[in-house]
């Protein structure tokens, strides 16, 4: 791949990482019940869970790749 391209593709890769760990906070913050979180949210914080823990769903360093 040339540099351009590659450079974006990691400018991709950042801002999903960075949504990925506005909704890891919003879920900690529903989970630990600051709020209380909503039926269709728990079914998706379920559903979440459940893929983290089958490792479907990872975070992993930018400095990784």
């Amino acid at each position: 791949m040339t540099d351009i391209v590659e450079k974006i593709i990691l400018e991709e890769i950042r801002a999903i990482s960075e949504v990925l760990e506005r909704i890891e906070a919003l879920l900690e913050e529903r989970l630990i019940g600051i709020e209380e979180p909503l039926p269709d949210e728990v079914e998706v914080i379920k559903e979440y869970e459940a893929d983290k823990k089958s490792d479907r769903v990872k975070l992993v360093k930018l400095e990784d790749f």
